[in-house]
């Protein structure tokens, strides 16, 4: 996002299986620069090390359906990423589904970062286009990318 800071507002939120909401980037307060961008990381590689086992990924993702427009803005879009090992917390697909399609207005999507038999069910299970499944880290700027183009896409069909 570095150089589209006049076009996107965002922040981003962590969750663990101690809370359901770690921010690292506030809204409005991008990293400026690669020393800022490294604490961040940083930041979620210290938490993933020390925190409790456990999943929030359902009340993150209320969570993040219901924040996002707290804020004026043209789009909305939410991108909660996961390992997919939510069955064994009980989060069920159709849970996660209800949670990221709680509001029309917002585009939310489950990314998950997994293996493909660990992900495929919860992917097939959930509304179509709403669950991807990314393989490798380079994997993730295209798919975001695709996402965005399809909404707006969608967005010009509809006016």
């Amino acid at each position: 996002m570095a150089g589209l800071e006049h076009k996107y507002i965002y922040e981003i939120v962590g969750h663990s299986g101690e809370t359901h909401h770690l921010p690292f980037v506030d809204f409005g307060t991008p990293p400026r620069n690669s020393k800022e961008r490294l604490a961040v990381v940083q930041g979620m590689v210290q938490h993933a090390a020390e925190c409790s086992s456990g999943d929030n990924t359902l009340a993150a993702g209320s969570r993040a359906v219901r924040d996002i427009r707290s804020e004026e803005a043209d789009d909305y879009f939410v991108f909660l990423i996961s390992d997919a090992n939510l069955e064994g917390y009980g989060v069920s697909a159709e849970n996660l589904a209800l949670a990221l399609t709680s509001d029309p207005v917002v585009n939310a999507y489950a990314v998950f970062i997994a293996e493909p038999e660990v992900a495929k069910e919860m992917t097939e299970r959930m509304p179509s286009g709403r669950a991807h499944l990314v393989l490798e880290n380079d994997g993730m700027p295209m798919l975001l990318k695709d996402i965005f183009s399809r909404a707006l896409l969608s967005t010009r069909s509809s006016l």
